[in-house]
Order: C-alpha cells, then structure tokens, then sequence
C-alpha cells in the first residue's frame, strides 16, 4: 500500500479550532506578564486599546473617529482621551479647520508605554518558542512566513 502524497484538506472551521487552541496556550504564557505591566501602569483596558489604535495611525484622529474605532460612545472616547492626556500619553488639539474638532495623536512617551505592553507579550511568546525543538521553530516560521499577517 502507498502512502497518499496529497495532504489532508483542513476545513475553515477545523483549522479556525486549532488556531483558537494554540491562541490559548500562547495566551496563557504571556498574559501575565502583560497583565502585570497594564497593573503596574494602572491602565484599564480602553486606555491600552485606544494607546494601541493611536499607535498605529499615521496621523491624528479627531476623537469621533477614534470613538468609532474603538466602539465607544463619544463621551467614553472622550473621557479616555482625557485620562491618557493627564498622563502625557497622548496630546490633543483643535482642528486647524474646524475649531469644534478635537484631533488626537500618541506621544513618545504613549508609544513607550505601548513598547512596555508589547514587549510584555513578546516575553511570553519567546517562552512558548524556547519550549519547541529547533526543527519545529524552523517548521513554524516557514509556515508563517507564507502567511498574510506582516504589515
């Protein structure tokens, strides 16, 4: 009998469960690291999420759009950017056409403050690494190295 040298079709759906599986293994190892930092820094979840979408603009936002983007009220939106503003994380200012306009934009030291939270998380997937044989590192980053996933 001759082994078949066509590969076993996955479904969405099975693979979607085997990616859900592995996310809860990494997330368990690098979850508290980051936790901790986000306690340390007495950060609620909005303001990291809201560091996080600021962080990866490439220009200010006026707060409406970052309310949106963040599926937040307006006054919600407001009130975080408020928070992070007291804390030097983000700046805001009118907008040079229309004065009722609110535009906002991460700081330097915002962008640190993601870089701290990031670096957190890399730790814990730097364990889950460390923990696989250097052939199945080799076989992981091949197969993500095909993979639509690098900005």
């Amino acid at each position: 009998m001759q082994a078949s040298s066509t590969a076993t079709q996955v479904s969405p759906k099975q693979l979607a469960a085997e990616l859900l599986e592995l996310w809860h293994h990494l997330m368990r190892g690098s979850t508290q690291q980051m936790y901790a930092v986000i306690a340390e820094l007495d950060l609620t979840i909005t303001q990291m999420k809201a560091l996080h979408v600021l962080s990866g603009c490439d220009r200010e936002v006026s707060v409406k759009e970052l309310s949106d983007r963040l599926a937040l009220s307006l006054p919600g939106a407001s009130r975080t950017v408020d928070a992070l503003l007291r804390r030097g994380w983000v700046e805001r200012r009118e907008d040079s056409n229309d004065r009722r306009m609110k535009r906002v934009g991460i700081t330097a030291a915002g962008r640190n403050i993601v870089d701290r939270i990031e670096t957190a998380r890399l730790a814990g997937l730097e364990q889950y690494a460390t923990s696989l044989t250097p052939e199945q590192r080799t076989r992981l980053s091949e197969a993500l190295s095909d993979l639509p996933h690098r900005s």
